[in-house]
């Protein structure tokens, strides 16, 4: 069963390398393999707010809007399907697979969204603010809206007010 699964994963892998625009980005999340041959694509960690599965799904927008761009996107998605704190050693498996994705993609999409206080996203905002790598989607709404707009215009990190608008700013900047 793991060797159909690794073998179906590799066949949609090896489409979406023959494919161009209008085609879904490679999807990556926690406990999940990716192709070992990803040179060609360009990388985007989708950080922010996430609530333990109870905030509205962005990831899903961004992945649709990165499929109406040229290029191939590879997207670092942390929100699982399924997630199992009791699971032994789980909180530290899911912290260092986001630590290492941050690091290793080429660009990263964080998201704050209103109603939400994201101490996570906050934290990840601070580590990576000089790093080059930030696009930041954050609503005047947000609680922490003025703490957000300075570090960002202090560190010269591109900031928008939605989704849409800070995809199309990467699709733009699609140099790794």
């Amino acid at each position: 069963m793991i060797m159909m699964k690794k073998t179906v994963f590799l066949l949609i892998a090896l489409l979406f390398c023959l494919q161009g625009k209008g085609q879904s980005p490679l999807v990556i999340h926690p406990h999940e393999d990716e192709p070992a041959n990803l040179q060609d694509y360009t990388s985007v960690f989708l950080a922010g707010t996430i609530d333990m599965g109870n905030s509205v799904d962005w990831q899903t927008e961004a992945a649709t809007l990165f499929q109406q761009k040229e290029g191939k996107y590879i997207l670092y998605n942390p929100r699982q399907a399924e997630w199992h704190p009791e699971r032994e050693g789980e909180m530290d498996y899911q912290v260092n697979w986001e630590l290492e994705h941050l690091e290793k993609a080429h660009h990263i999409l964080m998201v704050f969204l209103e109603g939400s206080q994201s101490p996570i996203t906050l934290l990840e905002l601070g580590l990576h603010a000089r790093d080059g790598k930030l696009t930041v989607v954050c609503p005047e709404g947000y609680f922490r809206y003025d703490n957000v707009r300075i570090t960002c215009q202090r560190y010269g990190v591109p900031l928008f007010k939605t989704v849409e608008e800070a995809v199309s700013h990467l699709g733009k900047s699609n140099n790794k």
